[in-house]
């Protein structure tokens, strides 16, 4: 566990400590917050740039109190403490907007609450802004400018794929295109874009979602994620009629897409016949350019370390940047999928249809000083790769 240098100093009520929490967490550019019951106390932690840091450490009288305001901004029943409960509210400094996802769970200590930063103004969609190398950014732009066919973005939670869906989807973005999408949640909120959310209470899941969707005369149809079959299937039939379709489904690397849709039980020949393109990405935590110094086994000294320093809570990193590999599917990979290949069989097949590559992608930015071994051993398994 990291433990911040410049931590928080709670008191007064329950609203003030509330309020210097989250202004703690929104000026820090934290993600999330963790407020945890521990035996000696409360412990709040913040996530930035990934990574959990504490920022405070409370008696543990105040978490009774901690709990019930945060229940009663996110309009929960604050009675309820043997079962998990979501929310959300809105927090407001001014002019600046900020949507707060509340989750908490009952614990054998008491409860835990989570709350999830969702700050349109600290992120941009915008793909030239998300770090990725240049010839990454011009093969995304060719594939999401395609007429019809499925792309799939893959990635574990937090990646940043639904960003990155979403930068893409901004550049298509015109008059002449009815852009559809059905989410759960509905994570960024498009002026333009005909955004739908999931209501489970209230019958409207993905399968009869997307069917009332195709209805809508959609262009281009955004599915928040495929889970199951169904949602494969529909998904698959309608860019195998004309539609184009982006979706986003968890796979460790891209060249996995395939066999993850294979197993939700869709024929090899259909998913040859729908894909247009396929990704894997990771977020890497960039080298803070205050403190990072020249790796010691580099004489160039493009190869930096990270160190650390005040302007990065001694962390010595400052911000992400996507690591995205992209394959084209074409005739090879297409060939490939209708013979069930894997592994490094498919990755041939990419290679020959111009992918590129995690290896490819990791060597540039690690070149390019942008992020060190470090921080590429935290977010990816080196033994996936070749």
């Amino acid at each position: 566990m990291q433990q911040e240098q410049n931590t928080i100093w709670l008191q007064g009520t329950a609203q003030e400590m509330v309020q210097a929490m989250i202004q703690y967490a929104v000026s820090s550019k934290s993600s999330d917050i963790h407020i945890e019951p521990l035996d000696e106390g409360v412990r709040i932690r913040v996530r930035r740039d990934g990574v959990l840091a504490t920022a405070a450490v409370l008696a543990k009288e105040k978490l009774d109190t901690l709990t019930a305001r945060i229940k009663i901004m996110a309009k929960l029943d604050i009675a309820n403490k043997r079962l998990p409960q979501d929310g959300h509210f809105v927090w407001q400094d001014g002019t600046r907007r900020v949507d707060m996802r509340v989750s908490t769970m009952p614990t054998i200590r008491g409860e835990k609450t989570v709350i999830r930063l969702l700050d349109a103004g600290n992120i941009s969609l915008d793909l030239d802004a998300l770090g990725m190398e240049p010839p990454v950014v011009a093969l995304l732009r060719r594939l999401t400018h395609c007429s019809k066919g499925l792309f799939i973005y893959s990635g574990p939670t937090g990646s940043g794929k639904s960003t990155t869906m979403y930068a893409a989807l901004r550049e298509l973005q015109r008059d002449e295109i009815s852009i559809a999408t059905l989410e759960d949640p509905v994570e960024y909120k498009i002026n333009g874009f005909c955004q739908s959310q999931i209501q489970c209470k209230q019958g409207l899941v993905f399968q009869n979602g997307l069917r009332a969707l195709l209805r809508q005369d959609p262009d281009v149809l955004v599915i928040g994620e495929i889970r199951d079959a169904e949602t494969a299937r529909i998904a698959v039939r309608a860019a195998l009629t004309g539609h184009v379709v982006f979706s986003t489904i968890h796979a460790s690397r891209a060249v996995d897409v395939p066999i993850r849709l294979m197993d939700m039980g869709i024929e090899p020949y259909l998913i040859a016949d729908a894909l247009l393109g396929m990704s894997s990405q990771r977020l890497a935590r960039r080298l803070c350019p205050s403190c990072s110094r020249a790796a010691a086994e580099q004489a160039d000294g493009n190869v930096r370390q990270h160190q650390g320093c005040p302007s990065c809570f001694q962390s010595g990193y400052a911000g992400r940047f996507s690591v995205c590999e992209i394959i084209p599917v074409g005739f090879h990979v297409k060939q490939a999928v209708r013979h069930g290949c894997q592994g490094e069989e498919m990755e041939q097949a990419a290679s020959a249809d111009g992918a590129i590559l995690m290896e490819e992608v990791i060597a540039a930015a690690l070149q390019n000083g942008m992020t060190d071994t470090d921080e590429i051993h935290r977010i990816y398994d080196i033994g996936a790769l070749r």
